[in-house]
């Protein structure tokens, strides 16, 4: 079962400054608060975890275009060496390191995210349930 991770309204309102404005500094200066209160409110708790969870969405939201953008170069690699019949190993090994480690740090910080929502989608268009039954004894047609 997930949780929900309750932030206060500043601590709402810091985080998205902090996303939108990219530093403590161009925070504090845009929502003209002082810098130390933008600092002790981005290191409590529930403010990180929000602010792991919007950093980690981006990058799954960003995911297929990198892996794209992988595909793509691997490609060229390997097109660059069928033409020039010179063929470099090294090159593809370090593209498939690299995409190896993005994977593992993104699965790394799935984890320390902690539980993701859970959202679940009840489909009653069959009528059938428990639930329908008694609310069709309950409100059916009296006899």
């Amino acid at each position: 079962m997930s949780t929900i991770t309750k932030i206060t309204p500043e601590g709402f309102d810091v985080a998205n400054g902090f996303l939108l404005y990219g530093t403590v500094e161009d925070t504090a200066e845009q929502m003209q608060v002082p810098r130390h209160e933008v600092v002790r409110i981005l290191q409590t708790p529930e403010v990180k975890r929000y602010l792991d969870g919007v950093y980690l969405d981006m990058g799954y939201r960003n995911r297929d275009r990198i892996g794209a953008a992988f595909d793509k170069m691997i490609q060229a690699k390997l097109e660059e060496a069928e033409e020039t019949g010179v063929y470099s190993s090294k090159d593809l090994a370090e593209l498939l390191m690299m995409q190896h480690k993005m994977r593992m740090d993104e699965i790394k910080a799935a984890k320390e995210a902690g539980p993701g929502i859970a959202v679940q989608v009840n489909n009653n268009s069959l009528g059938n349930t428990a639930y329908d039954n008694l609310m069709g004894k309950l409100l059916g047609p009296k006899t």
